[in-house]
């Protein structure tokens, strides 16, 4: 585990088996690092004191929680429990549907074979989910926080998930970065962009900037209509949909 107190964490929960570590180092590993998420498994500290209060302090302190149900492994299973009461945060995966437990089995599971190229195609898959899971933190993805959500009065929070709007998923890599280097998760968070330097980002094109404006004007979403205007104006953003076929 990085000593970088700022950088955003990802703990894995996994079998510790020598079988499965290479997909720990050359899937989870470099997949968090490309998206800006320091990952570490628990067997990684070398310091005395308690491993279950390590476990524990490392599925609350982090962003995402990737859990490997591959070989139906007690403990993950515990650890899985624990990350499923924190919150919604955790991205489950195996290489067989049979290793999921049936409680869990409805909710998304990334299924790989550890292979050359199964380990590509989860690469993919976990990028995705990583991306989608940072922008969209208030969607239950388990059965805790579906039931905490429904008991609560006010639910998890008052807050909508930017996706809901916006497919942020879909936009390109410089855009998605900037909206999560500034914490632009929610519907509500939008009225804080700094629309001119969104636009003067570089790496951010006039498509990709005319298709996130599009979005946010289509559900009115920011409030300073001078702004957007003067961005589309001087940016000589396109406004209108491409349509093919």
């Amino acid at each position: 585990m990085s000593t970088e107190k700022a950088q955003k964490q990802c703990f894995v929960l996994m079998p510790f088996a020598p079988q499965y570590k290479e997909v720990y180092t050359e899937v989870y590993k470099p997949v968090c690092a490309s998206n800006g998420l320091d990952c570490w498994r628990v067997d990684e500290l070398a310091r005395p004191g308690s491993i279950t209060r390590d476990i524990v302090e490392g599925i609350v302190d982090a962003e995402v929680v990737i859990a490997d149900l591959t070989s139906q492994n007690p403990n993950v299973f515990y650890e899985l429990g624990i990350a499923h009461a924190v919150g919604n945060k955790t991205i489950m995966t195996a290489q067989s549907l049979t290793d999921v437990p049936f409680d869990v089995r409805s909710y998304r599971v990334l299924l790989y074979e550890q292979t050359l190229t199964g380990c590509r195609k989860l690469a993919v898959d976990l990028g995705k989910a990583i991306q989608e899971l940072l922008v969209a933190l208030d969607r239950t993805s388990n059965p805790v926080q579906e039931v905490v959500t429904l008991r609560s009065p006010l639910g998890l929070r008052r807050k909508t998930p930017l996706i809901k709007y916006v497919d942020v998923v879909n936009l390109p890599k410089p855009m998605r970065e900037w909206l999560v280097r500034h914490n632009i998760v929610y519907a509500e968070d939008v009225p804080r962009i700094d629309l001119r330097e969104l636009a003067e980002t570089p790496g951010i094109g006039k498509d990709s900037l005319g298709r996130f404006i599009r979005q946010i004007m289509k559900h009115d979403l920011h409030p300073d209509s001078q702004a957007l205007h003067e961005v589309v104006v001087n940016h000589r953003v396109s406004l209108t949909p491409d349509y093919k076929g």
